[in-house]
């Protein structure tokens, strides 16, 4: 019988590091060096801790395979590492340093390692040594499609230069195909936290109904690398099963929908909602979602479904700020309308932003920042601009990176020389941009809120 270990290896960093964020290239969120920054990174990385969503995937699909697998963030001992077959490292931007590491060390004791995620992808020439194999798209396509035997496995390490054995596409196309992810032994050795707000008393388990984005912020984002621009859905039966068992399994009614835009169909929406209120589920659940997709009656409907957490992608104020990066967003007028109905129907919503836009100045960051504060919002995120690598608009930035450390790429550091701002002043609005908004008058209450769920 095979025995395989995922190993998910992390920086020792002090922050928040989530390979499952930011369309599989993970993100490490460092709020900066102020007193309420540094608190902010504190309990942030006690309150949310989420390993990539393949990976729980592909335990979950070499177990039904009658294989061993193991899954640990730790490197273990040389002579424990020997006695598995295959290792299993999935790749991340914000982990890639200490991943090519550890895939150098593998090598170096002869191990055999699949490489999955899109990163791994990205950067194949650097991930692809001697004893690595990267896994093409979508590993558990990979893993479902090829016999889990030595002979076979092996075949693609002998054969990687020669463009043999590659997998026939990248995607899975039938979702419904996919096991649920292995959460429960996952559990068993990790904290799984979620723990904004209401999520504070029990793990809420991260769960997919969809994949996949169309949009055209595709320019600059890096789910579509991920996923594809191809929306593929699950059943809603199928998601509805889901949710029983871990309700069962793990004794658990939060549910964290990793979706990159939730509500992209609205007849999907509407169906999915309904079943939930007509099989008296009662959970409650985080969405992320475009605001463009939101209405008076989907809210009510998805207020009544559980939904108490909202994500919203507002990134600025400045509309030649969202053209310059081809980020499509709606009039002012209308976000205050269906924020403030989302905030009357009692639903926490999370505005995100972007700061160091190529077409940033201070003042068009110091206008986005007093935005935030009007917006009916309870939760804010500010993030610094990040052209990654894969995405379309890193050629533009190629040759003015001004970082070799992919671990650098994290949505909290500028790595270009920008147009017409330098790293402190980025890192200084950072940090002005939480300050300005967590300490004001009206939003007292939810950092009072949030500290006090951390000790009842």
């Amino acid at each position: 019988m095979l025995k395989f270990l995922i190993l998910d290896v992390y920086p020792s960093d002090n922050w928040r590091l989530v390979k499952d964020t930011a369309g599989g290239y993970g993100t490490g969120n460092n709020f900066g060096n102020s007193f309420l920054s540094k608190l902010m990174n504190f309990f942030v990385s006690k309150s949310i801790a989420m390993p990539p969503m393949s990976a729980l995937y592909v335990y979950s699909i070499i177990k039904g395979k009658n294989c061993i697998i193991e899954y640990t963030k730790k490197i273990l001992p040389q002579e424990e590492l020997k006695n598995f077959d295959y290792i299993i490292l999935p790749s991340s931007i914000i982990a890639h340093e200490t991943e090519i590491e550890t895939l150098n060390f593998l090598n170096r004791l002869g191990l055999k390692v699949f490489v999955i995620g899109i990163f791994g992808n990205i950067k194949k020439n650097i991930y692809n040594l001697d004893n690595s194999y990267v896994v093409k798209g979508e590993p558990e396509k990979f893993f479902l499609e090829n016999k889990l035997e030595k002979k076979n496995l092996d075949n693609f390490f002998s054969n990687q230069n020669l463009g043999l054995f590659e997998n026939r596409g990248e995607f899975v196309e039938i979702l419904d195909d996919l096991p649920y992810p292995s959460w429960d032994i996952y559990l068993k050795k990790y904290p799984l936290r979620n723990n904004f707000l209401s999520f504070n008393k029990k793990s809420a388990i991260p769960i997919l109904a969809s994949r996949g984005c169309p949009y055209s912020c595709f320019n600059y984002c890096t789910y579509p690398l991920q996923q594809g621009r191809k929306v593929r859905y699950r059943s809603v039966k199928n998601i509805i099963n889901e949710i029983i068992h871990w309700k069962n399994k793990v004794n658990t009614n939060k549910f964290v929908f990793r979706d990159p835009v939730f509500s992209i169909n609205r007849k999907f929406t509407v169906e999915l909602c309904n079943e939930i209120i007509k099989k008296k589920l009662n959970i409650e659940f985080l969405i992320e979602t475009h605001l463009n997709n939101l209405d008076d009656e989907l809210i009510k409907l998805l207020k009544d479904a559980g939904l108490k957490i909202v994500y919203i992608g507002v990134e600025s104020v400045e509309e030649k700020v969202l053209k310059d990066i081809n980020r499509f967003s709606i009039k002012n007028d209308a976000q205050f309308k269906i924020i403030n109905k989302l905030s009357a129907e009692g639903i926490i919503v999370k505005s995100m932003y972007m700061i160091g836009n190529p077409e940033d100045t201070e003042e068009t960051i110091k206008n986005t920042i007093s935005y935030s504060k009007l917006l009916p919002n309870q939760l804010v995120q500010f993030s610094i601009f990040t052209p990654y690598p894969g995405t379309p608009i890193f050629k533009k930035f190629e040759n003015i990176i001004t970082t070799s450390k992919f671990e650098n790429f994290n949505q909290y550091n500028l790595v270009f020389k920008h147009n017409y701002l330098n790293e402190k002043q980025i890192n200084y609005f950072k940090n002005y941009a939480y300050r300005k908004f967590y300490l004001h008058y009206k939003n007292l209450g939810i950092v009072f809120k949030t500290l006090k769920s951390f000790f009842i």
